[in-house]
């Protein structure tokens, strides 16, 4: 009885291991996951199994040098879903490629139906500003005729003196209609 139990013991004892050894693997094994393993990152390249699919610049200023010296993006799957936004600070080029290092990022937020989201396309109480990333609810009454659509419940805006995103009250923040997209 007490092989059995010992046996037992030690069967657990390796399931728990090897469970513990499943929960950190995918953190490591596929790349970045949580928003620290991003901070610091130059991309591009992305890691195996990301990529970005939109962005834009975001000036710090007019000349040249400043109008790019800082974006904002998105950080995708192979499969195109969006899992988090990042910001970046310019920090060369390869031939025509900019190279980026990244300085924040903020999970993407999961939409509602008739949600989108709305990035550099954005104004803080009426003044532009293209370090703004909004949800907006594309399906408010007369939203086809609709100039711009208020934030609905989420923004973020990005302080570029400090590369990082901070928090906007979503009642400050109104978006471009950018057109209608098919559900």
């Amino acid at each position: 009885m007490t092989t059995v139990r010992a046996v037992a013991t030690s069967l657990r004892a390796s399931a728990m291991a090897f469970a513990m050894v499943l929960a950190v693997a995918p953190a490591s094994a596929g790349g970045p996951q949580r928003g620290d393993d991003w901070i610091g990152k130059v991309v591009p390249p992305f890691p195996e199994g990301f990529k970005s699919n939109t962005g834009g610049c975001v000036g710090t200023g007019r000349s040249a040098e400043q109008i790019c010296a800082r974006s904002i993006g998105t950080i995708d799957d192979n499969e195109d879903r969006s899992l988090k936004f990042y910001a970046a600070e310019l920090v060369g080029r390869i031939g025509n490629e900019a190279r980026w290092k990244i300085t924040d990022v903020v999970p993407y937020p999961k939409l509602l139906r008739g949600e989108r989201v709305s990035i550099s396309t954005c104004m803080i109480d009426g003044i532009s500003d293209p370090g703004v990333i909004a949800i907006i609810d594309t399906l408010v009454e007369g939203a086809a005729a609709r100039e711009r659509f208020d934030a609905s419940r989420w923004a973020v805006r990005l302080d570029r003196r400090k590369g990082r995103f901070v928090e906007v009250k979503p009642t400050e923040v109104s978006c471009y209609n950018e057109g209608a997209e098919e559900e």
